[in-house]
């Protein structure tokens, strides 16, 4: 994983909020991200998936909806990244 690629995805506020919430609940399904983000599902979708892509998030599909959490690849460094984050 690229450190730049994950500071820049953590750049933005959306995507800091989602990986705050996924460290401190360990998963949730989408549904969920967007009724405490109070955001439209196509924006919270295209958060999701550039975490994913950059290795942040992983996902699982249970029945119709698909569940996040903090990817259990990520390296120690960006564990402990966002570990100290604090969710506002």
């Amino acid at each position: 994983m690229n450190k730049t690629d994950f500071l820049k995805a953590l750049s933005d506020p959306t995507r800091l909020k989602i990986v705050q919430l996924l460290n401190q609940k360990q998963a949730l399904c989408v549904c969920d991200i967007i009724s405490e983000l109070d955001q439209p599902q196509p924006t919270i979708s295209r958060h999701l998936n550039q975490l994913k892509q950059i290795g942040i998030l992983e996902s699982e599909r249970k029945g119709t909806w698909i569940w996040y959490s903090i990817s259990q690849e990520l390296p120690s460094w960006g564990k402990a990244v966002i570990g100290a984050l604090e969710l506002n």
